[in-house]
């Protein structure tokens, strides 16, 4: 503006304080939007490259979120059937125990009756425990075929499946695990009695092969269940990366948007000064016609 005449049409002190005004409101708009929703990136303008990078994180953390939960369905599926199991595994127990006494001469033929009866109840309640067993509606046991459900745990980018399957190593139905009884309805051991000593004997032998077969069933789970809680822990650390990268490029640095901030704070009343002493000068003019 050097060897500017003096003139009251054309303000350029003026038009260039304004210009300056204009730049610190900006400055400080953003800045505010910037303190009060705590994030970097307000609008697409404020960083278009970054802004798109950090979607892209954003949608794969709450995938990987998801698929923790998902999961988590799978490890309830399993803790069921293992919770069923273990009651199996009890009253097997107890039926060996009754087998066991019955098959012993030392107790008599009315007692072997009354044995028998509770040891028909053991088996009526595995039945009942087999059969209603369920998730949602759908049998967990069955003699047909065995339970399965694709877990998806995978994200935005890879397709990624972890299979939980209620029945043997290849996935069989409980008729391929010895779970099966001899009318074919899922029962665990046949009705064979235990009011004499053969039959005691006979059952006996039923039960330890039963009692092998729900163990070798249970220990099928606990792997399920151990390979899917790892898979959660494993997602839980990936979900918090992503998180951790999505934050450095949207989360603002709140101590330099304080600084920023009382700096275009200080700048807009400078400059409203600057304005008011160049819009003042243009008045001096009248002081010539004095």
């Amino acid at each position: 503006m050097a060897g500017q005449s003096f003139s009251v049409l054309n303000n350029l002190a003026s038009v260039d304080a304004q210009r300056n005004l204009y730049f610190s409101n900006l400055g400080l708009n953003k800045t505010l939007g910037r303190l009060s929703s705590g994030k970097r990136i307000v609008e697409a303008g404020d960083d278009a490259a970054g802004l798109a990078i950090a979607a892209g994180l954003k949608a794969d953390h709450v995938a990987l979120m998801q698929a923790v939960r998902n999961a988590n369905d799978g490890i309830a599926i399993v803790q069921i059937a293992d919770g069923a199991l273990s009651k199996l595994t009890d009253m097997l127990t107890r039926a060996v125990t009754l087998a066991e006494q019955s098959a012993s001469d030392t107790v008599g033929v009315n007692e072997k009756v009354t044995l028998n009866l509770e040891y028909r109840q053991l088996l009526d309640e595995i039945n009942r425990v087999i059969e209603v067993s369920n998730f949602k509606g759908e049998r967990l046991f069955s003699v047909s075929n065995a339970f399965q459900k694709m877990i998806y745990v995978g994200d935005t980018h890879f397709v990624s499946y972890i299979t939980v399957s209620i029945g043997g190593p290849n996935g069989s139905n409980t008729s391929a695990m010895g779970l099966t009884r001899s009318d074919g309805t899922g029962a665990v051991v046949s009705y064979s009695g235990i009011d004499t000593r053969l039959g005691a004997i006979g059952v006996l032998q039923a039960l330890q092969g039963a009692i092998a077969s729900v163990s070798r069933w249970r220990g099928i789970l606990g792997a399920q269940q151990n390979r899917l809680i790892n898979s959660v822990a494993i997602i839980q650390v990936q979900a918090q990366n992503l998180q951790a990268a999505e934050s450095v490029i949207m989360d603002a640095n709140m101590a330099e948007e304080v600084v920023n901030m009382t700096k275009f704070q200080i700048l807009l009343q400078s400059g409203m000064a600057s304005l008011a002493q160049a819009n003042a000068s243009s008045q001096l003019v009248l002081q010539l016609f004095r």
